[in-house]
C-alpha cells in the first residue's frame, strides 16, 4: 500500500541513500523528498492517462467568454493535472474541433456541456498501484539526482531508470483495460525521440 513515505522510500533507494521513517521527519533526506514530492507526483501523472488518477467529469461553459479566439471557456477542476480527453455526446472532439487548455481553462468553440477526462491530485495514495507508485518515486530520485549530483553521469542513470519505469509501467497498466490503444507518448519520450 503506497505512502507519501513508501513513495519518497523508493527515490532514497534509487539513489543510494539511507530510507526514511516518515516524509515529515527531522532529518535533510525527508525534508528533500518532501520538497519535491509533488513535483515528482504532478510529473508522473502528466505522462499517462493513469487509471488510478483518470477523472470524467462534465464542464459547464463559464459564463465570462474569452476575449477573442474562442467562443467558450470552461474552467478546469483545481486538481486537473493533464487533460487527456475532450468530447461532446460521449465522442471525442475531431481535429476539425479545436480546443487548448490556457491557464486553468479550457477554451473552444464547442458548445457545453463539454465533457474531460484528466489526471488528478488524489489525496491519497493507499489505492495507487505499484507500478505507478514506482513511476513517481523514480520522478522524485531524478529530482534528488539532479540536486544532489555532481556529476552528469548520476543524473542521466536516474533519467534511464526513470523511463525504463515509465515503459514498464505503462505496460503494466494496459492490462487494465480490454482495448487495444497504442499508449501516448509522454512530453519528456517525445523529446528525446522515443
Amino acid at each position: 500500500m503506497p505512502s507519501e513515505t513508501s513513495i519518497a522510500n523508493i527515490a532514497m533507494r534509487l539513489t543510494g541513500t539511507q530510507p526514511i521513517t516518515s516524509i515529515d521527519e527531522d532529518s535533510d533526506r525527508a525534508r528533500l523528498a518532501k520538497s519535491y514530492f509533488r513535483d515528482a507526483v504532478d510529473q508522473g501523472l502528466n505522462e499517462y492517462p493513469w487509471k488510478w488518477a483518470l477523472v470524467r467529469k462534465t464542464l459547464s461553459a463559464s459564463t465570462i467568454p474569452p476575449e477573442f479566439g474562442y467562443k467558450y471557456q470552461y474552467l478546469l477542476p483545481a486538481s486537473c493535472v493533464r487533460v487527456f480527453w475532450v468530447g461532446k455526446d460521449d465522442i471525442q472532439l475531431s481535429p476539425t474541433q479545436p480546443w487548448e487548455r490556457e491557464n486553468d481553462y479550457i477554451v473552444t468553440d464547442i458548445e457545453a456541456p463539454l465533457q474531460i477526462k484528466f489526471t488528478c491530485r488524489r489525496e491519497s495514495y493507499a489505492r495507487m498501484d505499484q507500478y505507478l507508485a514506482d513511476v513517481i518515486g523514480a520522478a522524485l530520485a531524478l529530482a534528488i539526482s539532479q540536486t544532489l549530483q555532481g556529476s552528469d553521469t548520476g543524473v542521466d542513470r536516474m533519467r534511464a531508470m526513470y523511463l525504463d519505469y515509465l515503459r514498464t509501467a505503462k505496460g503494466h497498466e494496459q492490462l487494465w483495460q480490454n482495448q487495444e490503444t497504442d499508449s501516448p507518448k509522454s512530453g519528456f519520450e517525445q523529446a528525446m525521440g522515443f
